[in-house]
């Protein structure tokens, strides 16, 4: 089922992605009824069809580093991932005409997979960045979901190309590690640590790279059923504008018109469908904003002005004054109280 057939409280995650977590844990001798633990969730529940709380996912990734002894837990399980991973949504990767066009396809409907966190493409000066940004409220910071994300990310783009294009450069929002160079390994490229977001830098003329299985037809037949599942589980107005906002942020572009366009609606019509929802769109940014600002301090690379500027706030004070109102102190010493 999709992923936005629940509730539309509660975030999920397509269990597909934890398909290779046993027989990773098994080289480290832990069992997956260990990592399981406390979680929610059962062995049953991991099939390639089924979905999970996000929660629960992030959960599962963090216990799994505990019980194996390994800070690299996320990155080593990414590297086990394929297309085939992402259910309809690979095939339509697959056969799509040029790298841009695979990628256009998984911004677009990972929201099917995923309603806890977004992919996003953005530009960045000449270049632009595939990126992934948390947004559910609920899940503290785990770096363990951005290594296992940048190691999908580099997974797809070879296997789209048959490794004939990679990134030049990979970023990522958590401090420098005392061992930089499994990131490097990565994506046998330069990594930048200490930045507002996490993703994969590509070439404007990487994304028009001719991919070998191109086939116009089965392409677009995927994309109608992955357009015909999303509509049919009629995701909330609210799920999307949330998924949207993540990197609306990053770009600058977050308010209600921006956001709007991005959907196709007349601001009007984006207000009253929230509004018909029980929500509004200003309640949604909040919750977005706060979201992105704890794992942002929880990473603890970037100082409280950067983390101002990246959330699109007009300034520091007006940052620190939200932050209040969410958590009741200030960020530096939420952080602090943290060990962030």
């Amino acid at each position: 089922m999709p992923a936005t057939r629940h509730d539309g409280r509660t975030a999920l995650q397509r269990a597909a992605s934890l398909m290779q977590l046993p027989g990773l844990l098994a080289q480290f001798g832990v069992g997956l009824d260990a990592v399981l633990a406390g979680t929610g969730v059962t062995p049953e529940q991991l099939r390639p069809d089924g979905f999970i709380p996000y929660a629960a996912f992030l959960k599962i990734l963090d216990n799994a580093c505990r019980a194996a002894g390994r800070d690299d837990i996320g990155m080593l399980l990414g590297q086990r991932q394929t297309l085939a991973a992402l259910g309809p949504l690979g095939a339509a990767m697959r056969h799509a005409a040029t790298l841009g066009e695979a990628i256009a396809a998984f911004v677009a409907f990972q929201i099917g997979n995923s309603t806890g966190g977004a992919v996003y493409l953005i530009r960045a000066e000449q270049d632009v960045i595939l990126g992934y940004g948390v947004y559910d409220q609920t899940v503290p910071a785990s770096p363990q979901i951005y290594d296992m994300v940048l190691a999908v990310g580099c997974n797809l783009v070879a296997e789209l190309t048959k490794g004939a294009v990679g990134p030049p450069e990979i970023l990522l929002s958590r401090p420098t590690p005392g061992d930089a160079a499994p990131y490097q390994r990565l994506g046998r490229c330069p990594v930048r640590f200490g930045q507002s977001q996490t993703g994969l830098l590509l070439t404007r003329d990487s994304l028009a790279f001719r991919l070998p299985e191109a086939d116009s037809d089965r392409h677009a037949q995927a994309r109608a059923r992955l357009a015909s599942a999303l509509e049919e589980s009629r995701p909330k107005m609210s799920g999307h504008v949330r998924h949207l906002l993540r990197p609306q942020l990053l770009m600058g572009k977050a308010n209600m018109e921006d956001v709007a366009l991005r959907l196709g609606l007349h601001p009007r019509t984006l207000r009253r469908r929230l509004r018909q929802e029980g929500t509004s769109f200003e309640t949604i940014k909040d919750e977005v904003r706060h979201a992105a600002a704890r794992e942002l301090l929880m990473l603890g690379a970037l100082g409280i002005a950067d983390i101002a500027f990246t959330l699109d706030y007009a300034s520091v004070s007006s940052f620190v004054h939200a932050f209040r109102r969410w958590s009741g102190v200030s960020p530096g010493r939420w952080r602090a109280e943290r060990g962030g």
